[in-house]
């Protein structure tokens, strides 16, 4: 089931988020509620830690997530991705194409991710 937390690491808040799903509604589900907390963040002040291990994608579940970073770019200041394996490399390509996001970037474990995102 998707979820979001806040967690710390070495001193830094890191919104992460496990998106890993085989459903658009589950995932529009979580993405609405990031949302809402989203927006109450400074400008370029969230590091954001994405999990998509096992989840499945379609073309629905892809124009979900392209929409959801769309719509957070202005809050986010760096996104490190987790899980993103085969296709989905693809689907993450094209989501750094449609949003014209370069900080969007893969990482091979939630640690090496962490450690990546408090040095930013």
């Amino acid at each position: 089931m998707p979820s979001y937390q806040w967690i710390q690491h070495k001193g830094k808040r890191i919104l992460y988020m496990d998106i890993a799903t085989s459903s658009n509604e589950e995932l529009t589900d979580i993405t609405e509620r990031v949302k809402k907390v989203i927006i109450n963040e400074p400008p370029k002040s969230v590091l954001c830690l994405v999990d998509v291990k096992g989840g499945k994608f379609n073309n629905e579940i892809s124009q979900t997530i392209k929409e959801f970073a769309k719509f957070c770019d202005p809050y986010v200041k760096v996104s490190a991705s987790i899980g993103v394996e085969g296709l989905m490399k693809i689907i993450h390509n094209a989501i750094v194409m449609f949003t014209g996001n370069k900080s969007l970037v893969l990482k091979n474990s939630k640690e090496e991710a962490m450690d990546w995102l408090v040095e930013q």
